[in-house]
């Protein structure tokens, strides 16, 4: 069976963790964030006062990092990564929003609680960040069979031509 670029984008929609690379001043910053996809984007709620949020506002090239876990099986995670930009929505965006309807009733929950408990004092201090690949997606061990790996490790890395959306 060939994992295709569907394949992908189906397990990117099905995690819910990844790490975010932004472009500091003072170098790179890598941040541990919750997502929502939807198709090749992902929406990431935040606060428009961390870094994060305020590196993207300088620059909005990043880059993403998603560990996918073995079941069962006590090795290194597989892993799907790409450079992408990102763009600050607000927190009130339907297509992000929209996404985050889509995930399971326990991250709704969870984000919702968040939500709640941020300081109302602030109002439009809660964001999204918008992240879309661009260029190519690498994967490390994803739709490979282990035994396949174990046999030939070159194969153990995909990568994903991804089209760019019309500017």
């Amino acid at each position: 069976m060939t994992y295709t670029l569907r394949d992908l984008v189906d397990l990117i929609a099905k995690r819910h963790f990844c790490v975010l690379a932004t472009q500091g001043q003072r170098g790179p910053h890598a941040s541990g964030v919750g997502y929502f996809a939807q198709g090749l984007d992902m929406y990431i709620p935040t606060s428009i006062k961390t870094s994060k949020a305020r590196n993207v506002r300088r620059n909005s090239r990043v880059a993403v990092q998603i560990p996918i876990p073995w079941p069962l099986i006590p090795a290194p995670p597989r892993s799907i990564q790409f450079r992408g930009t990102a763009e600050i929505l607000p927190i009130e965006n339907p297509e992000a929003n929209a996404a985050l309807a889509r995930a399971s009733p326990v991250m709704r929950r969870v984000f919702r609680r968040l939500i709640e408990r941020a300081d109302i004092q602030f109002p439009g201090e809660n964001i999204w960040l918008h992240v879309r690949p661009l260029g190519r997606i690498e994967t490390f061990m994803v739709g490979v069979p282990i035994t396949t790996i174990f046999r030939d490790e070159r194969k153990a890395t995909m990568h994903f031509d991804v089209e760019q959306p019309e500017a």
